[in-house]
């Protein structure tokens, strides 16, 4: 069967099962708990800036969180710090605590969420290092946040996530240093005026972070070009003049990222490496604190796109699982097979629900099944491998034919997974 034929097919499942799922629990029991994500539009509390944009930096849609953090913040901080380091790592945390603030002359209360629920030991070492004028490196699988944790430390430290490199097999010298005008080049030569500062540049100037993303998709020559900004904090404009020097202002640092199991990436050089203070992100292990995870991430999302969709806990439960196993190569109940080569991560994990969530919401009853999981979860795991294909049958058959039988809710993914694996 033809992949458009399978999809097909798979709709029609999706389809027919969609409106059962609406009156009947998804396991086929009494208990099935539900959870509803997301908000509707009439509903949201977020601000028309934000709504604005697809996706608003973190210093605007976490902008109370900010205010009254800054406003409670009685502990000692470094030069040019919007929060001191106790709460960097409180607003990355989360607290349970209300905190009252002022706003345009309104009094709030606001609680802090949880933005990294991982080690918290790893937060507050990314602080020391950012607060001791070393650089940071966060390293670790595609999709383990390191992105996340760069953008909420730099709104958190600096008040603003904005100023970003982002590293590609593409980035050029000038990206990260300087270029020119040269409209103004040719008119005037060089000239201050006529100098296009790079987000380096812009954050060496107001003592604030540079973000760095995927540091190692540069070629070394370029990644090379950093050595001198992160050890000596200074930029030097020849063409204006040997004494025309761009310094750091305190306050100034880079939080890089970089993958370390991914594809075309490139080595550091030992003198860049020497720069950074390397802190690994690890891959979530814990089921439950990964359902956490995608669950507020994806109620994130969901809520600024303005859709309300429930969500059974057992397909939550099915997708979390799933996502382990294939991970790894091996179930809960120690069966084992061979994993698949796409990196199975948590980022994946949220955009497949996502991707579930949107096609219940036009397609469904706007309730999320197995069904919607097993459709939008193929090509996340084949991706360009044909040889995912035959390792995810085998998963089919090893581990989801076995608790089909006693879940109604597998059984629908089993059945829904089958017509959209074949050839």
């Amino acid at each position: 069967m033809g992949k458009k034929t399978a999809a097909t097919a798979a709709s029609k499942a999706a389809t027919s099962t969609t409106s059962a799922t609406a009156t009947t629990p998804a396991t086929g029991g009494p208990s099935a708990k539900i959870t509803t994500i997301g908000t509707n539009p009439s509903k949201s509390t977020v601000s028309k800036e934000v709504v604005e944009k697809m996706r608003a930096p973190v210093e605007e849609s976490r902008a109370e969180e900010l205010a009254a953090l800054a406003q409670n913040d009685t502990y000692p901080k470094p030069h040019n710090w919007l929060l001191s380091p106790r709460m960097v790592e409180l607003f990355i945390t989360g607290t349970d605590e209300e905190f009252p603030f002022v706003v345009n002359g309104e009094k709030k209360k606001v609680k802090i969420a949880t933005k990294y629920y991982g080690d918290k030991n790893i937060i507050q070492k990314a602080i020391v290092t950012l607060a001791s004028e070393r650089s940071l490196m966060l390293i670790g699988e595609p999709g383990t946040a390191k992105s996340w944790l760069s953008e909420h430390l730099s709104a958190a430290i600096s008040g603003l996530s904005t100023y970003l490199v982002q590293g590609t097999a593409g980035t050029t010298e000038d990206q990260i240093r300087y270029s020119w005008n040269y409209a103004l080049l040719v008119a005037e030569g060089p000239t201050p005026r006529a100098l296009v500062p790079s987000p380096t540049i812009n954050a060496m100037r107001t003592g604030r972070l540079l973000r760095f993303e995927e540091l190692t998709r540069c070629p070394q020559e370029i990644q090379d070009c950093m050595v001198s900004i992160l050890s000596e904090k200074v930029i030097p404009i020849p063409e204006l003049g040997s004494e025309y020097l761009i310094f750091g202002k305190p306050g100034f640092n880079v939080i890089a990222t970089a993958n370390d199991r991914d594809r075309g990436v490139n080595e550091m050089s030992a003198a860049l490496k020497r720069r950074f203070n390397f802190i690994y992100i690890p891959v979530i292990q814990d089921k439950n604190l990964e359902k956490k995870i995608v669950l507020q991430r994806t109620g994130d999302i969901l809520t600024r796109m303005g859709f309300e969709i429930q969500l059974p806990n057992d397909v939550l439960d099915l997708l979390v699982t799933v996502f382990q196993e294939l991970r790894t190569g091996k179930s809960g109940s120690g069966g084992r097979f061979t994993p698949i080569s796409t990196v199975m991560s948590t980022s994946e994990e949220i955009s497949v629900l996502i991707d579930s969530a949107i096609h219940a919401y036009f397609f469904g009853e706007k309730k999320v099944g197995a069904e919607h999981v097993a459709m939008n979860i193929v090509d996340a795991i084949v991706k360009d491998d044909k040889e995912n294909l035959a390792k995810l049958r085998e998963y089919l058959n090893i581990e989801v034919g076995a608790r089909s039988s006693q879940s109604a809710t597998w059984e629908k993914f089993l059945n829904t997974m089958k017509i959209l694996s074949r050839d």
